[in-house]
């Protein structure tokens, strides 16, 4: 019998955007957020999206993205400490929200791992986008984006 608390998911749509719409010069790193729109249980939902924008998940130079793509089919998991694990169990994974004994949302690792690859390009576009201008000193003139259905597009600066 599979454990009531682990909610099963069906991934529908992503989206990935900057938080702050057009970055000043105010640092190298500007948060993103990954959207979901799902089928399943309230609680997987929130406990997935928090996973995928932890504050570990930000940065392409860590190891913590490509981890994820390359899990052990039983028992391979990333541990972000405070902010979740994730382990995989065959082709599923569960998330486990900071340091809660059982897991909270049970997803298809392959929909998981499309979610993982689209946040890795997001993060290198944001580095030819944003992080290269900034670290010239220009100004940044778009901002990468996703949404499913249209792909990867830049917001222009007006």
């Amino acid at each position: 019998m599979a454990n009531p608390t682990v909610w099963q998911l069906s991934l529908d749509s992503i989206s990935i955007s900057e938080i702050r719409r057009w970055p000043e010069r105010a640092g190298p790193h500007y948060p993103h957020r990954v959207i979901l729109k799902t089928r399943g249980q309230a609680c997987a939902v929130h406990a997935l999206t928090e996973f995928l924008n932890a504050s570990w998940l930000q940065d392409s130079d860590l190891d913590f993205l490509p981890h994820l793509l390359n899990l052990n089919r039983e028992g391979g998991g990333v541990n972000l400490r405070e902010e979740g694990t994730a382990v995989r169990h065959g082709e599923r994974i569960h998330i486990y929200p900071m340091a809660a004994p059982t897991p909270s949302a049970d997803v298809n690792y392959a929909e998981f791992c499309e979610v993982v690859r689209l946040n890795l390009l997001y993060l290198h576009l944001r580095r030819f986008w944003v992080d290269a201008p900034l670290s010239q000193a220009l100004e940044v003139w778009g901002l990468p984006y996703y949404e499913s259905g249209r792909g990867f597009r830049v917001r222009q600066r007006g």
